[in-house]
């Protein structure tokens, strides 16, 4: 099979002995409980698509589709079978091959490469949130009845912004004091649209801590393309970002966002051939990228101001931030670091949450059932706040708090460590 994403099938798939341990450790197999949805049956299924044994088909691309992405099947594997790689390349190469969705292409080539449309899209949203029109149609049960997709998208996107995050932070934002470090602050597209105060705090804490920050004009980071299997496109998209970012000279990329991250950090390298510019200038942005709790432990050393934060905090570890850039101490160091903070660490904090970006709007009830696991363990945490790094999880924990009844919210790290200034 030939795909863009860079990928050695042959290689991979000898890897794998089928122990089924990575069955043992998989969110989606842990519900539906069936071989093919578990991460050995897709891999026997890639398999017999090489050998030509079955045809490229929708059916195949449905159980492809179902997976997470979440990568604790890679991470757990005792012969490091890389699955989630595995997958994002057969999906790029059934992309190629069958008839793409007119809907997923709109949304992937039209409104995720074009920001000023992408935006234009939030506003009507915005708009039908404003007339009281979700409510209504929540209170009726009327939302029922709309096609599932569309459905579950009313129900867990949270009221939209007024102001995005571009319109309100500075294109060069000056330290506080004396100036340690130029970053670049990665602005993402659902940081921006949706949780844009995230970024607008994260920026002024980078500030506080002496930094220069620049928030460059970037493109999408190609996360939902890969995802998705057009990475064609998201090829596109990783050019024009190193572009953009590579030339700001700065001394680090940084982001709060953990799906931009690893994209930036990790994916833009599976890209292009070793050896060739863009490869280099992958390599090169690699090596600058930052998730915005990382870059403040490491580089600047937490500086909380002097109001205490009163308030029984834990924690839940995005999939892209543990098991993608090995970021999970980090976040932890912050959120212990802000005087009156009581940190309860949860059960299985690093287990998925079922979102994966619009999982949990593509398979609904199946992302509820994985989610169901991560409410009962915040509940069992005891902690009035649910601090994470990554806005779709953000999303699903807050619908999934608010769906139990529950009063707990959450919050960036950073959103808590500014609360002391």
């Amino acid at each position: 099979m030939k795909t863009t994403y860079q990928v050695d099938f042959a290689e991979e798939l000898k890897k794998c002995v089928r122990c089924g341990e990575c069955r043992a450790n998989c969110p989606i197999f842990a519900e539906s409980k069936r071989e093919p949805d578990s991460p050995r049956g897709r891999l026997s299924l890639v398999k017999l698509l090489q050998e030509g044994k079955i045809p490229p088909s929708s059916e195949l691309s449905e159980k492809l589709y179902g997976c997470l992405l979440c990568k604790t099947c890679a991470v757990k594997c005792p012969s490091g079978v890389i699955t989630d790689e595995i997958v994002m390349g057969v999906r790029d190469y059934l992309d190629s091959t069958l008839d793409r969705n007119i809907v997923k292409k709109l949304v992937l080539r039209g409104f995720l490469t074009r920001p000023a449309l992408l935006q234009a899209s939030f506003s009507l949203v915005k708009l039908y949130q404003k007339t009281g029109l979700n409510s209504v149609l929540t209170r009726s049960k009327l939302i029922e009845h709309l096609p599932e997709q569309m459905s579950a998208g009313a129900k867990i996107l949270p009221d939209v912004s007024k102001q995005p995050a571009r319109g309100r932070i500075a294109e060069v934002v000056k330290p506080y004091g004396k100036k340690r470090f130029r970053v670049a602050y990665f602005l993402g597209c659902a940081t921006n649209l949706i949780y844009p105060d995230v970024a607008v705090t994260g920026v002024d804490v980078l500030a506080r801590h002496g930094c220069e920050v620049v928030t460059p004009a970037v493109k999408c980071c190609g996360m939902p393309h890969l995802a998705y299997g057009d990475t064609d496109t998201a090829v596109q998209l990783a050019k024009k970002n190193l572009k953009i970012l590579l030339s700001a000279q700065v001394d680090a990329v940084v982001t709060d966002c953990s799906s931009c991250s690893a994209t930036l950090a990790e994916s833009y390298l599976k890209l292009f051939e070793p050896g060739t510019d863009e490869y280099n200038q992958a390599k090169e942005l690699s090596s600058k990228v930052y998730d915005l709790s990382k870059f403040l432990v490491e580089k600047t050393g937490v500086h909380p101001g002097p109001n205490p934060v009163k308030v029984a905090v834990t924690y839940h570890d995005p999939c892209h931030l543990k098991r993608g850039q090995n970021v999970f101490k980090q976040p932890r160091e912050l959120l212990m670091a802000i005087p009156g903070v009581e940190f309860r660490e949860m059960k299985e904090a690093d287990r998925c949450c079922g979102s994966a970006g619009s999982f949990s709007i593509m398979h609904h009830d199946l992302s509820m059932k994985v989610l169901d696991r991560k409410i009962t363990n915040i509940v069992t945490a005891k902690a009035e706040v649910v601090a994470t790094s990554c806005p779709t999880c953000t999303m699903q924990l807050s619908y999934g708090l608010k769906s139990h009844g529950l009063a707990g919210h959450v919050v960036h790290p950073v959103q808590l460590l500014a609360r002391t200034y």
